[in-house]
């Protein structure tokens, strides 16, 4: 008798059909309560993440950098052309480190940023401050939108001077108006250390300087000139190499000097200070000239919160001193690094040069021989933001923070710090009450920054400049940036801002609200500016698939750009 092996298994449709639907449900159960990916169309986040957008370098200086399109398919603001530029119209923009002018015709446009958002889940996952949140527009038909979380449920909050301050639900207030911003209960809201260093732009990096050959066959006037001039013979490289050379053996200093930087671009000779200009906003429609001085361009603020940096390499057995020094807001700070350790320090501006007050500790560590070691390079990161100190070495904190480093002012105190003036003689400056004069940059005073350095001979590697989100407020109405204007969420709202503070439509400037969200979602009232959390949908957390680009007709993934998002 023949004996027959085991049976095998026939193709059940059943159970196929039913692993299946499963796998079907439990996806969109996924993507409907877990996480779900988005598309960037626009630029409103840039550079800390893109939209359509062109990426231009310089061949000269290595930088490179994103700018949003200029040109679109039949004026529809929805549908930029593929390739920007053309011989008649050209894309003219400049090297924001160099100044250098730089054209591109049928330059090809970049998709933009594909994300994950991780949805938000009430009483187990809830929004926090500073996340990079997805949600419905509230001010046209439901749409998504992304934008930066700035105010909680049930707070008070004001944008002044760029940074961002808030009043808890549960702290007792003074009113409104002046007196309201001179009140002792605001906070300043201080960014944690990871997403402080996602929102630094650069403003000048010494890695950027073109070479010497290329300066040749420019005139003159028009070479490369650095932000950064010697006090004192004996420097070597400034204005031609990545990385300047100190020679002699007394004190030294390099101070930042804007006049004439960068030179090309420029009709006359301004002075640019370290202010909010966007490269990404480099549009031609200009809503942030790379001339400061342009007519109809957006406004362009002073920035005092910045971090200024280097890698300092002693030569021979040299112990170098360092000493870092910013002036603003009618205070100089500064960082100390010397044989005995680290300090942050700070004192109100000296009115005359024979009365010097005298510096207070904010902040100090200890270590015999100092920080900066021979034999080596040590990188230093000297941090003024959210009315904060920091001083980073080799990537550690050493000293101050967002607790240790903090100093404390009012909305009404920082005004009258940053512009020189009391807020009540401000606001009179202007008798229209369309007008808010807390959105005119004149009104505002640049903060300055100097190194001194003491030991020996040294080289400075990548010396560079970086500044903070600031976030702008216009001179028309500007939610949270008026005291008659301050933002008052309830407990269900929130409060969103871009990163391109200069180019976002968002809560500052929502002056209506779609009908369906007024009846449906805020039971007949208005809450302009605001975000109910029914429109939430969750904190974007990573972009896993950057903007892909061409290499010839083949289409490739920028994976080096695949990053966390805080």
């Amino acid at each position: 008798m023949t004996r027959r092996g085991p049976s095998r298994p026939g193709f059940n449709i059943k159970e196929t059909t039913i692993a299946i639907v499963i796998s079907f449900t439990m996806a969109f159960v996924f993507r409907g309560f877990v996480i779900e990916g988005f598309l960037i169309p626009t630029g409103s986040m840039a550079p800390t993440l893109l939209g359509k957008h062109m990426l231009i370098r310089d061949a000269d200086s290595g930088y490179e950098w994103t700018v949003g399109p200029w040109d679109y398919i039949n004026g529809n603001p929805n549908l930029p052309a593929p390739r920007q530029g053309d011989p008649q119209r050209p894309i003219v923009v400049n090297d924001p480190m160099t100044g250098r002018t730089i054209e591109r015709v049928a330059e090809p446009l970049r998709a933009g940023d594909r994300l994950f958002v991780l949805k938000y889940l009430e009483h187990v996952y809830e929004p926090s401050r500073w996340e990079v949140v997805v949600f419905k527009a509230p001010h046209v038909e439901p749409q998504n939108y992304i934008k930066r979380l700035l105010g909680l449920p049930g707070e008070r909050v004001a944008l002044v001077d760029g940074d961002v301050f808030f009043i808890g639900p549960d702290d007792e207030t003074d009113g409104s108006g002046i007196d309201g911003w001179a009140s002792g209960a605001w906070n300043i809201a201080r960014k944690p250390e990871r997403v402080q260093r996602e929102v630094w732009q650069t403003v000048f990096d010494s890695d950027y300087t073109p070479p010497e050959a290329t300066q040749q066959d420019v005139t003159p006037s028009q070479r490369f000139r650095p932000p950064w001039a010697p006090a004192t013979p004996g420097w070597e490289g400034v204005r031609t190499a990545r990385s300047y050379r100190y020679t002699g053996s007394g004190e030294t200093s390099l101070k930042w000097d804007p006049r004439g930087w960068p030179a090309p671009g420029a009709d006359a000779d301004p002075i640019w200070h370290i202010d909010d200009y966007t490269a990404y906003n480099q549009l031609r429609s200009s809503p942030q000239a790379f001339n400061r001085d342009l007519i109809g361009s957006r406004s362009i603020f002073p920035v005092s919160d910045v971090s200024v940096r280097f890698g300092i390499e002693p030569e021979g057995d040299a112990r170098n001193e360092a000493i870092g020094l910013l002036t603003a807001r009618g205070m100089q700070f500064r960082c100390v690094l010397d044989s005995a350790g680290a300090r942050l320090e700070r004192r109100m501006q000296p009115t005359t040069a024979g009365d010097l007050p005298a510096w207070i500790t904010i902040d100090s560590t200890e270590r015999p021989g100092g920080f900066i070691e021979p034999g080596g390079v040590t990188n230093v990161e000297f941090w003024h933001a959210d009315q904060a100190l920091s001083l980073y070495i080799n990537g550690d904190l050493v000293c101050g923070g967002i607790n240790e480093g903090g100093y404390e002012m009012s909305p009404s105190e920082r005004i009258a710090a940053s512009t020189g003036r009391s807020l009540e003689s401000l606001l009179t400056l202007r008798t229209d009450d369309r007008f808010n004069p807390l959105g005119d940059p004149r009104n505002f005073l640049p903060p300055s920054v100097e190194w001194s350095f003491a030991g020996g001979p040294f080289t400075l590697h990548r010396v560079g400049l970086d500044r903070d989100l600031h976030y702008q407020v216009g001179q028309r109405r500007t939610l949270g940036g008026h005291p008659d204007l301050i933002a008052e969420l309830s407990p269900d709202h929130f409060m969103l801002c871009g990163d391109n503070s200069a180019n976002s439509l968002d809560a500052r400037f929502w002056d209506i609200e779609y009908p369906w969200i007024t009846e449906s979602v805020h039971g007949g009232e208005t809450h302009l500016g605001l975000v109910h959390r029914d429109l939430i949908i969750g904190r974007a957390f990573v972009v896993y698939l950057p903007s892909p680009y061409r290499r010839g007709w083949i289409p490739m993934l920028d994976v080096g750009r695949m990053r966390w998002i805080w």
